[in-house]
């Protein structure tokens, strides 16, 4: 019994410090650098509140989107709000502003073309500026955030 129980304690322990482990990468924009295929995505507030997001190839030049789709919705204490997108020459820029009342949720939805699985990532939404990177909290590439 006592195994089992450092066992699964040793687990616990493991699992906390791959959570603690996760680091993000910031895109040449300042926002958050999302690992997306074919091409890596930056999600990127604008100091408007419109969401930007725009690909990039390995050397983190800008390239068209081509078949990558994207959908995000807000998650605002007000509920879910979609936000709509239009597509530009490298990415797509929402058509309207993020709602108030941050910080909160927001899930972006990627797909590299309309037939491939979606991959989700969740973003918590700070727009107030981290203390030591300069970033904006949604951003932040220190060490334990």
């Amino acid at each position: 019994m006592k195994l089992k129980s450092l066992l699964f304690t040793l687990g616990a322990l493991c699992a906390c410090v791959s959570l603690q482990a996760e680091k993000y990468v910031a895109g040449p924009k300042g926002g958050r650098l999302l690992e997306t295929e074919p091409n890596k995505a930056e999600f990127f507030v604008t100091a408007e509140r419109k969401v930007e997001v725009t690909f990039y190839d390995d050397a983190l030049k800008p390239v068209s989107p081509g078949e990558q789709g994207v959908k995000i919705i807000a998650e605002p204490a007000g509920g879910k709000a979609p936000i709509e997108l239009e597509k530009t020459p490298t990415g797509f820029v929402s058509k309207t502003t993020l709602p108030a009342g941050d910080p909160y949720r927001v899930i972006v939805q990627t797909r590299a073309n309309a037939k491939a699985k979606p991959k989700n990532f969740r973003i918590d939404l700070n727009l107030a500026t981290c203390g030591e990177c300069q970033k904006a909290e949604y951003a932040c590439t220190c060490e334990g955030h």
